[in-house]
């Protein structure tokens, strides 16, 4: 193995169990912020988890946040030839993820912007109490990725995604758990769960599992009338 490819490699190692790959963001002092080598990095574990037959993938990551968002400050691509390649990183790890039977993600600390989108790419997101969620795209003259917006409105309505991905605003672990958006799990538990978790779906049949996904995307639900959080649950 070449050093460059161990490089890469480190930026997101992979796990591989029975059935479960799990999948680690590995750039803590970056805030596990998306530049152009973790995304390849991502892109390659999950690809590879699929080829390997594994059914589900847990995404989990180091340090205090989950993820910073794009690093917006690294080179997007433009440096070798091929501008907006972080944004098309992007996209195809949340279709690859989606490619899974099922996905759990961890969330400790931020999740921002694309961080945010990988959580909601998940089948099930477990979060600390502490994690904290926000899209600031739009006030930075870009949308989220349609896939984010698409499932983000199947699950709270168009209105209350509206407000999730437009505004910039702040919201923690329970204003989305009051959404049903996460599960709310203590810190300390949080890496055993979601392991945990991802392993029960692991030991289930994943044609199963995928056809069960299949009909539960394709059922409607009426979407709840309750209030959206209070300003007062969250930061702007």
């Amino acid at each position: 193995m070449s050093a460059s490819t161990q490089a890469t490699r480190d930026l997101c190692p992979a796990e591989q169990l029975d059935g479960l790959v799990v999948l680690t963001l590995n750039r803590p002092e970056a805030r596990n912020a998306l530049d152009v080598p973790l995304l390849q990095a991502f892109v390659a574990g999950l690809a590879e988890g699929r080829r390997a037959g594994a059914g589900v993938v847990l995404v989990r990551a180091e340090g205090s946040a989950f993820c910073a968002g794009a690093d917006v400050r690294s080179d997007d691509g433009t440096a070798t030839g091929r501008p907006g390649l972080r944004r098309r990183l992007i996209e195809e790890s949340l279709d690859l993820m989606g490619d899974y039977p099922a996905a759990v993600v961890a969330v400790q600390g931020a999740a921002v912007g694309a961080g945010w989108a990988i959580a909601t790419a998940a089948d099930i997101t477990l979060a600390s109490p502490a994690a904290s969620f926000r899209f600031p795209e739009l006030p930075l003259g870009f949308l989220p990725p349609d896939s984010t917006v698409r499932r983000l409105e199947a699950a709270v309505g168009p209105a209350r995604a509206l407000r999730l991905l437009a505004l910039d605003e702040r919201f923690v672990a329970d204003d989305l758990a009051r959404l049903g958006l996460v599960d709310v799990i203590p810190e300390a538990s949080l890496d055993g769960k979601a392991r945990e978790m991802a392993a029960r779906l692991a030991a289930l049949p994943p044609e199963l599992l995928r056809d069960l996904k299949t009909g539960l995307s394709a059922w409607k639900r009426p979407h709840s009338i309750d209030r959206p959080p209070s300003k007062g649950s969250h930061e702007h």
